[in-house]
């Protein structure tokens, strides 16, 4: 029952009795569907339908938590505080004692102890007064400690935790298709790109908010020719790898792998798993892709599925 300190993320505070309908009119997910028992990912674009940063909202009590990544937190304060002027609410960056991760089975009693009931489904919320708990797919748990006193307490319950993910925390991210902006990523990707249409994150239905009119001109009326696969290697991938399809050759340069883990698949050896944009076609007709320029690299790109499946962990035959 490995229990894990997820220490790569900022917080921001939401206040005010204008709370959710500002949010409403700057988030890509719809902010009715916003409980106490219920998260929701989003995205925050821009006016030309760029993802400038993702999120996870929690409703806690009478706020609004919004969980992003390190170095995402005082750029989306910078941008909605534009925004924030027209309405009666307050956002401030927030610093809770920490974040934990549990991954897998066997949590039942543990939680049972802190919460009434767990949350079932993915997405799921339960909320105490010092701790939000929250499932997320891969048979996973975050819990978001908003309050320091709820550290004795679960050091009792949990013993010593790791200081950071594991390999199955973050393949199990991987295999879930998500991708979290970056500072060095925010701007540069549509929706669509990071399979936010696909995977919940832009909710179609809703009313307007800063780039919908371009991101559902997309979805609506586009055809795009990239989108985000998981890949898999017996190479080992890094912070600068990048893929080529063959069809370009490995000379024309590749796409970046915007988040990539080491973990054993083989009995003898690791396998890499990774996420990077890459062309349709060329997955569909399972082109080899080559990482780094290397022609000894192979890589097979997956279709991402959503709804718990996880891809295959075995190549596709060539």
């Amino acid at each position: 029952m490995p229990v894990y300190a997820l220490p790569g993320h900022e917080f921001i505070e939401f206040t005010g009795p204008d709370t959710r309908e500002f949010l409403q009119g700057q988030v890509s997910c719809n902010i009715e569907q916003l409980t106490e028992s219920r998260s929701l990912p989003g995205a925050i674009c821009n006016l030309k339908g760029r993802v400038i940063a993702d999120f996870r909202l929690a409703q806690v009590g009478g706020a609004c938590l919004m969980q992003t990544e390190t170095g995402m937190a005082e750029t989306i304060i910078a941008t909605l505080s534009r925004y924030a002027v027209f309405s009666k609410v307050e956002l401030r960056r927030i610093d809770p004692p920490f974040v934990l991760g549990l991954c897998g089975g066997g949590y039942g009693p543990a939680l049972a102890r802190l919460f009434p009931e767990a949350p079932a489904a993915d997405h799921g919320c339960a909320v105490s007064t010092q701790m939000c708990l929250l499932r997320l797919p891969g048979e996973r748990f975050e819990l978001w400690c908003v309050d320091a006193g709820a550290v004795s307490p679960l050091r009792e319950l949990f013993g010593e935790w790791q200081p950071s993910p594991g390999a199955d925390w973050l393949a199990a991210d991987i295999e879930a298709g998500v991708v979290h902006v970056t500072p060095t990523m925010s701007g540069h990707y549509t929706p669509q790109l990071l399979n936010y249409d696909l995977s919940g994150v832009v909710n179609f239905s809703k009313g307007c908010y800063t780039g919908q009119e371009v991101v559902a001109r997309m979805h609506f009326r586009g055809k795009p020719k990239k989108r985000l696969f998981l890949f898999e290697s017996e190479q080992p991938l890094g912070e600068n790898s990048v893929l080529a399809a063959q069809a370009g050759g490995p000379e024309a340069g590749g796409e970046p792998l915007l988040v990539y883990v080491n973990r054993g698949v083989y009995p003898d050896g690791d396998t890499s798993l990774a996420l990077a944009v890459a062309s349709i076609e060329a997955v569909k007709a399972r082109e080899p892709f080559f990482l780094d320029g290397s022609r000894q690299a192979k890589v097979f790109g997956y279709p991402l599925k959503y709804g718990g499946d996880a891809p295959s962990a075995s190549p596709p035959q060539t």
